[in-house]
């Protein structure tokens, strides 16, 4: 072998051998902590509530890409709005060219490997879904969103996760939006405490825990009012997705018998 051959043949049988090494080389940077957590996890569901500009839609197409390496297998991306669905389709394109598979039929909603796997991303619509089957990897982003845009999350959601073969493994991603849907229920049970005790493997990521992104999270807490910025930025899960306190709080504390602020 060439000397000058060496180097880029090391470099492919480290990222053969080290999923990290991997992740890396195609989302283009060291992936934080919680990007590998999510692109190595087993579970059979992985819920990622992670803040705005964070890195999800890198590490969910990372994810499906490492799928189109099984051969016949079928990946199925869906989010709320065409236009999110594009997004994270353009993202898996462009991590494949940093690849040795062979692409057979790329499109922007589905692309189809030489191995026979194939990736579809959707628009959340129940008329668009429908069909699939032996689905081995199934990516919902912007989960929190799918009940604003469908009008009933938790509708679409049962009729996509029986697509699921066996062993197959779901994504569940978002931003937080409120507590009144169903990604938000992942997270927390019917009277606000922290859902836990099942197999839902649960990684939150606030971006003033991420040091790269201290210089943006300080230009949008300028920006931001103090809300939006607990939302989007600190991910927390808001009664409404605005209020600091849910209704049935303020309702209790200003209702007529026994309340700590009686209406007069």
């Amino acid at each position: 072998m060439p000397f000058d051959a060496l180097v880029p043949w090391c470099e492919d049988l480290e990222r053969s051998l080290d999923p990290s090494a991997r992740l890396a080389h195609w989302i283009g940077h060291r992936p934080d902590q919680w990007q590998l957590d999510a692109f190595l996890s087993k579970s059979s569901e992985v819920a990622l509530r992670v803040c705005r500009q964070a890195g999800k839609t890198s590490v969910l197409a990372a994810r499906a890409v490492e799928e189109l390496h099984v051969p016949e297998s079928l990946t199925i991306c869906i989010a709320p709005a065409e236009r999110q669905s594009k997004i994270i389709a353009r993202e898996i394109s462009r991590q494949l060219r940093k690849t040795y598979l062979n692409t057979i039929r790329p499109n922007q909603t589905e692309i189809e490997m030489s191995n026979g796997a194939r990736v579809v991303a959707l628009p959340g619509s129940s008329d668009t879904i429908r069909g699939y089957s032996a689905v081995s990897c199934l990516i919902i982003d912007e989960c929190a969103f799918l009940k604003a845009e469908m009008g009933d999350d938790e509708g679409l959601i049962a009729s996509v996760l029986p697509m699921l073969t066996k062993d197959g493994q779901v994504f569940f991603s978002s931003t937080p939006a409120g507590r009144d849907n169903y990604f938000a229920r992942l997270f927390i049970d019917d009277d606000g405490r922290p859902r836990k005790g099942d197999d839902v493997h649960r990684i939150v990521v606030r971006g003033t825990d991420i040091p790269r992104m201290s210089d943006k999270v300080e230009r949008m807490r300028r920006i931001m009012s103090a809300t939006k910025f607990r939302q989007e930025i600190e991910c927390e899960l808001l009664a409404d997705g605005q209020a600091y306190f849910a209704m049935d709080v303020i309702e209790a504390a200003t209702s007529k018998e026994a309340a700590v602020c009686p209406i007069l």
